[in-house]
């Protein structure tokens, strides 16, 4: 059942999941994504920020934190179109990683490769 728009809007889950798509971003663009798929990762973030940026500057039962829910639900749901059961997640993991220390991801190779 999903969250009633009157309970507290949930801060730390929304920046995971920005996270997540920052994330699914950076591993795109080394993978060599089109730049049609990298604006669409880039439209969910954004929206996801928005939602944030609303929810913090906005009270609990106005319409400024409905609007931030709206936003993130929405932004959620297309969070699942960005990936799908067969996506791995190692190359986002390095991404992320490479992020954090400046070093590129690079793939590593499989016990049964190597």
């Amino acid at each position: 059942m999903p969250l009633s728009h009157d309970e507290p809007f949930p801060l730390e889950a929304v920046r995971d999941l920005l996270g997540v798509v920052r994330a699914i971003y950076a591993a795109a663009k080394q993978s060599g994504a089109s730049r049609a798929e990298l604006v669409k990762i880039a439209k969910v973030g954004k929206d996801l920020s928005d939602a944030l940026d609303l929810a913090v500057s906005t009270r609990d039962g106005t319409m400024g934190r409905r609007a931030a829910w709206e936003r993130a639900e929405l932004a959620t749901r297309r969070v699942g179109d960005l990936v799908d059961a067969l996506t791995p997640a190692e190359p986002l993991v390095l991404a992320a990683r490479g992020r954090v220390t400046g070093v590129r991801a690079v793939g590593r190779k499989r016990r049964d490769e190597r």
